[in-house]
């Protein structure tokens, strides 16, 4: 089971992408070539296994494959895991050639930039993870087969990535240590030590975190608590939020028949309960898939952990990762806004990361609600 994770997760390594000797006969006597198409599962690769035409141009029908994204069987010829793209919908093929040094220059249709800027200098730092995701997407792809070595990928006319080979999206061969919360300050005030007694007595907040300093920590804490009272998600404790404080009770989990510990995800509220004996031990803000890469709902388990987890499609670091589907995990990470961002994974913020991977013990049950 190890060994089928490592695979889906894409592990920074050639391994992931197998088949360097190409499109290979799906059975004896087939019509059909089986390639792999690299589309993704959170922020890693999940590789599909799709057929062509044998007399095809089969490098050209397997990228063709790759931008119709996921479809119906798909996730049962991936063991069931979540099966996405970072692909925008609707792109098209309108050249792909390949020269005699193994150098494939593929000339997709302007979809493929979709609202990212074409002019590097014009995107942040998540757009151009993202086009990275989606180049290494068709890389991989393309790169399965013996004549291919590297790829670049042209958009509207405008070439958007450098000729890129699998080494260039490899694991930098120096693993850092999870970033450390740097605190909010040392200003304190009994106005946001109150705040932080009832947060913490409510389960959003650790007792051991109330400490009078308005921080990132407490803001996080009051957006889980408006998220799962209803309000308005700012993170900031107004006249409603401290209105609703005054007589709110610890978030429930809805699972009845879960284990002793368990972990509930609910997406509409951008919440995870951390469950023991029936009772939310923590509340907690997350921010789960967006709309396009939903988070899937379902009862999972907890099968891999890495304290830095590299991602090769999107080329950063996940610390903290608590995979649970495919390539799903809970993973810290900078950006957790109140509403579904992610990839498909589960984003939780600096000041609970540790918590989380904490609580999220091997075979761990993970329930996921709509």
């Amino acid at each position: 089971m190890l060994a089928a994770a490592a695979l889906l997760a894409g592990g920074g390594s050639d391994d992931s992408g197998g088949g360097e000797s190409g499109a290979t006969t799906a059975q004896s006597g087939s019509d059909k070539e089986t390639v792999k198409v690299f589309l993704t599962s959170g922020e890693q690769f999940n590789p599909v296994e799709r057929q062509v035409p044998p007399d095809s141009d089969v490098p050209l029908a397997a990228t063709k494959e790759l931008l119709e994204g996921p479809i119906q069987g798909d996730a049962d010829r991936a063991s069931k895991d979540a099966v996405q793209t970072a692909i925008p919908p609707d792109v098209k093929v309108e050249d792909l050639k390949i020269d005699d040094s193994g150098e494939a220059v593929v000339e997709l249709s302007d979809e493929f930039l979709g609202d990212i800027p074409a002019e590097p200098a014009k995107r942040t730092a998540s757009q151009q993870r993202t086009l990275g995701a989606r180049a290494a997407q068709v890389t991989y792809t393309l790169t399965q087969f013996e004549k291919v070595n590297s790829a670049r990928v042209v958009s509207g006319g405008i070439s958007v990535t450098p000729d890129d080979d699998r080494a260039d999206f490899s694991q930098p061969a120096k693993k850092p240590k999870p970033p450390k919360d740097q605190g909010g300050g040392d200003r304190r005030s009994n106005a946001t030590y109150n705040l932080q007694l009832k947060l913490a007595d409510l389960g959003y907040l650790a007792a051991n975190d109330v400490d009078g300093i308005a921080g990132y920590q407490t803001q996080q804490a009051v957006t889980a608590f408006q998220a799962w009272e209803g309000l308005d998600r700012d993170g900031v404790a107004g006249p409603a939020t401290n209105a609703a404080l005054s007589n709110a009770r610890r978030p429930r989990p809805s699972t009845k028949s879960g284990p002793r510990r368990f972990m509930e995800v609910h997406i509409s509220k951008g919440v995870l309960l951390m469950v023991k004996d029936g009772r939310t031990q923590r509340a907690v803000h997350v921010s789960p898939g967006a709309p396009a890469t939903p988070t899937r709902v379902g009862r999972f388990r907890v099968f891999r952990k890495e304290l830095m987890s590299w991602s090769v499609p999107f080329s950063s670091w996940l610390p903290f990762a608590s995979y649970f589907d495919g390539g799903i995990a809970f993973h810290q990470y900078a950006d957790v806004p109140p509403y579904p961002a992610s990839h498909g994974c589960v984003r939780v913020p600096e000041p609970e990361a540790k918590r989380v991977y904490r609580f999220a013990a091997i075979n761990r049950v993970v329930v996921v609600r709509a």
